[in-house]
């Protein structure tokens, strides 16, 4: 028995809906979805678009049916969709990767080209959505800068310094090679920031990056453990006493006077120094070699460096 106006589960919209589902209806529905999505032949042809794939591609749906990768894109990457492509055709089933590509309109987006191949009317075709995952991406991105960087000097952070040094440590033993780990503390720091306060004594912290940066190659790790200690990574080394003159002229770099806020401070540093593999071939006990050698500086009088006991 058909359900009426006084049946439960009657809805007059969706009949209404129902009698008008004509092409036209459907057209206009995937019109409206804010994914680009496109049907392609078994030969690699474009045989459908919506208006959202039209703005990806710049071209009107006349000028992009009937056409090919090869006429639609660049070389290289009309390579790249057509071998996809082929392979989709030749296993069946879905398809589903991640790819950044440029807008008709040149905006670069993140996305997921979703595709599928189905059969209708004993022809092969397969269709294709393109998700945007720009926002997500970025997000990302932040998530990872965040946990990289010490947020307060913008060194790295200390879960980058343990990943850069255990690269470090087996690039080194590949390559048969020597790095170096510097541990170094801020002397005079403690009374910064008991004398003037925390944004002092955060204006001092950037402030020794910004020196420390100047001594050192951009290809160099330096990153904040905490508090007023850092540690710098210096992979491809030559000779020792590169890293001994770069020691001394960080020292001088943050020995002396500044003015923070309008407060003169003085501001010190005390340097440990440890090398692979003399002085360890893990990640953890080179740091805690470099940090025994920096104690040792301070037990020398501060604002001096030492290395690591053989």
């Amino acid at each position: 028995m058909a359900l009426g106006e006084g049946d439960m589960g009657y809805c007059p919209a969706v009949d209404e809906f129902c009698a008008k589902s004509d092409s036209t209806l459907i057209q206009s529905i995937i019109d409206a979805l804010p994914v680009p999505i496109f049907v392609k032949d078994s030969k690699g042809l474009y045989v459908y678009c919506n208006t959202p794939f039209e703005k990806y591609v710049g071209k009107k749906v006349h000028e992009i049916e009937g056409k090919s990768v090869f006429d639609l894109w660049d070389h290289d990457l009309a390579k790249v969709y057509f071998e996809a492509d082929n392979r989709l055709f030749g296993s069946g089933g879905e398809q589903q990767y991640e790819a950044r590509v440029k807008y008709a309109d040149g905006s670069i987006h993140d996305v997921i080209f979703h595709k599928a191949v189905f059969s209708s009317m004993d022809e092969r075709y397969m269709a294709g959505a393109i998700l945007d995952i720009t926002a997500r991406k970025l997000a990302e991105r932040e998530i990872e800068r965040i946990a990289l960087t010490d947020t307060l000097t913008g060194a790295a952070s200390r879960y980058h310094l343990y990943a850069a040094l255990e690269h470090a440590c087996k690039k080194a033993a590949r390559q048969n090679c020597s790095i170096a780990l510097m541990s170094i503390d801020l002397d005079g720091f403690k009374e910064i920031n008991d004398t003037y306060g925390h944004l002092v004594g955060d204006d001092a912290l950037v402030n020794a990056v910004k020196r420390i940066r100047q001594c050192i190659r951009e290809s160099d790790t330096l990153a904040r453990l905490g508090g007023d200690e850092f540690v710098i990574v210096f992979e491809g080394l030559e000779h020792r006493d590169s890293i001994f003159r770069l020691a001394e002229a960080i020292l001088t770099c943050l020995s002396g006077g500044m003015e923070l806020q309008g407060n003169p401070v003085r501001m010190g540093a005390s340097i440990g120094i440890a090398f692979y593999p003399d002085h360890g071939k893990a990640p953890q006990e080179l740091l805690r070699r470099a940090d025994l050698a920096l104690y040792e500086s301070k037990l020398a009088g501060k604002v001096c460096y030492r290395t690591a006991a053989s």
